[in-house]
């Protein structure tokens, strides 16, 4: 699920590209390429999957299970690409761009930086009015030059840039690559992927075989209260996750949109719902000659499917809005963008799943 997770991803990285060097986008430069590359792969995938597996051709013990693990497998791969990976700094790159400066401004800044040249021409304005005054003031200007000369050796080794040390910049891009995972959620996210793997952790929440794990007074495992506190609210997350994407769509508003940049709306709807459904069916067909996917894996199929025809994730305009300072035009634009998505899922999100139904899972 991983493998097919990450073709998603490549294949919205390969639109954003397309449409950040073709279309309009304005100073949303990398935003437009994570619009395309991250998807709403967690509450709608799950909500969908989890009403499909009561109908044919599911409706099997362990449907509805298999369905909201598959969809749970593609959010963590979406989860630690955004949050862990370089996601959100892709977006906040957008609003790293120095402010411009005015010509006041420049040059003042450009005297300060060459206080040489300075020195250097009051140096020759002194040794030009010393040939016009008289004889007996010779004396004090060439005092008065040797100290420009003595002010403009000092000033050159002032001006040496100091030699900064290899470790240090090691040392902070170490640290700065640490502080990217040393966060609750990405902690909690692996920690969870750790007692999942290995079998002695594992015992501790649920019955493993193979390990010998004495059993809480009430015959469960010693940790199952976790897991059982954790289930009765997992149930909800379905009914939540749409709840706060209609929450987040409600907020959205559209203040001003560059010049032409309804061609990025129409490019990207056109791209990620339209022509990714289409590659995700034909990945799902060519997968079927492997041992990746057998034909009676229904439900990791239709996940598939699914996944491929999602918009984006509603979790950027949160992301955008924390980087993005007052009025920004970037935001906007996503906000235009999702609007645009969000309604055009009306219509292609039904025929992808009538069709997976119907042509791509064998009845």
């Amino acid at each position: 699920m991983v493998f097919e997770k990450k073709n998603h991803v490549a294949f919205g990285f390969v639109f954003g590209i397309l449409i950040r060097f073709l279309t309009p986008v304005g100073g949303w430069k990398m935003g437009i390429i994570a619009n395309n590359m991250w998807s709403n792969n967690a509450d709608l995938v799950i909500g969908i999957t989890s009403t499909l597996s009561q109908t044919k051709p599911f409706g099997n013990v362990g449907d509805y299970e298999k369905g909201v693990s598959y969809s749970v497998i593609m959010g963590v791969f979406a989860f630690l690409t955004l949050y862990s990976l370089g996601g959100i700094q892709m977006m906040r790159r957008d609003f790293d761009r120095k402010p411009p400066q005015d010509d006041a401004e420049a040059g003042t800044k450009e005297k300060k930086e060459n206080p040489v040249d300075e020195l250097v021409g009051g140096n020759r304005e002194a040794q030009a009015s010393r040939n016009q005054l008289p004889e007996y003031e010779e004396k004090d200007l060439s005092r008065t030059t040797g100290t420009v000369a003595l002010a403009k050796s000092t000033s050159l080794d002032v001006n040496i840039p100091p030699q900064v040390e290899i470790t240090g910049r090691t040392k902070e891009r170490v640290m700065s690559i640490v502080k990217t995972f040393v966060t609750i959620p990405t902690m909690t996210l692996l920690s969870a992927l750790v007692i999942a793997v290995v079998p002695q952790l594992r015992a501790l929440f649920v019955p493993t075989t193979g390990v010998k794990m004495p059993n809480a007074p009430d015959g469960r495992p010693p940790l199952d209260f976790i897991l059982q506190f954790a289930s009765y609210g997992g149930q909800l997350s379905p009914v939540m996750g749409l709840a706060m994407l209609g929450a987040a769509l409600s907020r959205i508003s559209v203040r001003q949109l560059p010049k032409g940049f309804w061609m990025s709306i129409a490019a990207t709807c056109f791209l990620k719902l339209i022509i990714g459904p289409i590659l995700g069916i034909l990945w799902i067909q060519g997968l079927k000659h492997t041992p990746l996917i057998n034909d009676d894996q229904l439900m990791m199929q239709l996940v598939i499917a699914i996944t491929g025809a999602m918009p984006s994730a509603t979790s950027q305009v949160y992301i955008t809005t924390l980087y993005a300072p007052d009025d920004a035009p970037e935001v906007s634009q996503l906000s235009a963008m999702l609007l645009a998505q969000y309604a055009l899922i009306v219509l292609t999100l039904p025929v992808v799943t009538s069709y997976t139904l119907l042509k791509v899972l064998p009845q």
